[in-house]
């Protein structure tokens, strides 16, 4: 009787476990994975050098250069230096793009020959990025 109760609190445990990874191994939400890859595009037209981790898998979460909260997995920092080719020369930001991100607190876009930001994209703010 008592080796059931053991093996029952076994298997409950285990179960726990499995469905709590299950959970985290989608990562970050869809809303923010489909954001991404939009900003992806955005920065790649028409070549830009983005890492190949981007898109490749659901998990936005692993991919190099986007950091999420551990806790709601919602995407807190993107690093874009340098994503965008600099032969491109310069060219206005759609600021908009980074409007699905509630929670995100560090954005690098450094070194992307950023002009300004398209006027009318729907941001309560300028695109005067200073930090």
């Amino acid at each position: 009787m008592e080796l059931n109760r053991l093996c029952l609190a076994v298997i409950m445990i285990i179960n726990v476990v499995v469905l709590i990874q299950g959970w985290r191994c989608h990562g970050c939400l869809e809303e923010e994975r489909v954001a991404l890859l939009q900003i992806k595009d955005a920065f790649s037209y028409p070549n830009g050098s983005f890492p190949h981790s981007w898109g490749r898998d659901a998990n936005c979460c692993e991919w190099k250069q986007v950091q999420c909260n551990s806790t709601t997995l919602r995407v807190v920092k993107i690093d874009l230096s340098f994503s965008r080719g600099w032969e491109l020369g310069d060219w206005l930001l759609n600021a908009s793009l980074f409007l699905p991100f509630p929670e995100l607190n560090a954005l690098n876009l450094y070194g992307n020959r950023i002009a300004g930001c398209l006027e009318n994209e729907g941001l309560p703010l300028s695109c005067n990025f200073r930090n």
